[in-house]
């Protein structure tokens, strides 16, 4: 395996903990939230996304967290049947005391906070996921012939083991020790995620000349329009949602501007007047080219109906308040702008095609 390849994989691992990091946290942010200076109104990517990587690569879901939960006490004890089979792959049968291994350095992580239910549960299927695709694109990775090196997992381990202990405030000794881990029992882990990450990526390379066919196959997938809106909110300057009443004015008031420019009033004007998207206001509420699929699904919708130059008749209601929308352009996105998030694309493609096609071959079973 190539130095390069190698410096890939610890990357991709290291992207990967702190997603994984990302996903055990609970967010009490406010999804309809707005703030006046810039409205946050794309819901997404339109690309193709993969989790693949999220949940079987990485040491994220089973070694650490993430340093800001605290390191105090467990939040959360619970008991794991050590006997107890809670996963097979083929012939391997992944125990109670299995998941107990991974879910400890969790819970400790949580410090003082304490854990529902729900939550428990969520990150017990999450990490049995992980182990169950992990093990299952193993094996796929060892039929296939793909092998690292002792150094390789020698590396990694000690990267893994610096990163762990500036996390967990523990020496080396100290963390395996706590959570009655081995260090043959890290590297083995370790050395698994190298070799189904190696396969992974060996298997999934994408070529400039097939993205290229598949733009050039799926033209209409990268067509954009642009269109231009005034927003009337349903929040107020603090974020916080406006009453009924309140609501039900700003309504009014954003069907008297659709009303005014209906009748040949400049839409420039009203939005720098009127718009609270002021990002947008003093550009004429310009909002630039955008793919289908990529703005508020009732925007989108009537955004889309629209002909060059044609003003929606009616307000647009959405969860960030009333829009007067025009459609001020349309083309096809040029496959250069496209090239490398269409190449990430179809290799995740390519990724979920090959976790698929190992649990299914080497018969991948949860039974909680």
């Amino acid at each position: 395996m190539s130095q390069d390849t190698h410096n890939r994989e610890n990357e991709c691992l290291d992207n990967n903990q702190i997603i994984e990091a990302n996903t055990v946290k609970n967010s009490d942010k406010n999804e309809n939230k707005i703030k006046k200076d810039k409205l946050k109104f794309l819901k997404g990517s339109k690309i193709i996304a993969s989790l693949v990587l999220v949940t079987i690569i990485g040491i994220g879901v089973g070694f650490y967290i993430g340093e800001e939960y605290g390191r105090t006490l467990p939040a959360t004890h619970k008991n794991y049947s050590k006997s107890q089979v809670l996963a097979t792959v083929e012939d391997v049968k992944i125990t109670g005391d299995d998941l107990s291994k991974r879910m400890e350095p969790y819970f400790y992580m949580q410090g003082l906070k304490k854990l529902s239910n729900e939550e428990i549960e969520t990150q017990e299927t999450n990490t049995l996921n992980y182990m169950t695709n992990l093990e299952a694109l193993y094996k796929a990775a060892v039929d296939s012939g793909i092998k690292v090196t002792d150094d390789e997992v020698d590396e990694n381990y000690s990267k893994t083991m610096s990163s762990i202990e500036s996390t967990f405030n523990l020496t080396e000794d100290e963390f395996l020790n706590k959570f009655n881990l081995t260090k043959d029992y890290v590297k083995t882990s370790l050395k698994k995620e190298l070799i189904a990450t190696t396969y992974l990526q060996d298997n999934s390379e994408v070529s400039e000349d097939e993205a290229k066919n598949y733009y050039n196959n799926n033209k209409e997938d990268f067509f954009q329009i642009r269109a231009s809106h005034i927003l009337i909110t349903k929040y107020d300057e603090d974020g916080k949602e406006l009453s009924d009443e309140k609501k039900a004015e700003n309504k009014k008031l954003a069907e008297k501007i659709l009303k005014r420019v209906k009748n040949g009033e400049s839409f420039d004007d009203l939005a720098l007047e009127y718009s609270d998207d002021s990002y947008t206001a003093s550009k004429g509420g310009d909002l630039g080219y955008f793919d289908e699929g990529t703005m508020d699904e009732n925007f989108e919708k009537a955004a889309f109906s629209l002909e060059n130059g044609e003003i929606y008749p009616e307000v647009v209601e959405t969860n960030y308040g009333y829009h007067i929308i025009k459609k001020t352009g349309e083309q096809y996105s040029n496959f250069d702008d496209e090239k490398d998030s269409l190449i990430e694309s179809l290799q995740s493609t390519k990724q979920n095609t090959l976790l698929q096609d190992a649990l299914e071959k080497y018969n991948v079973k949860i039974n909680i």
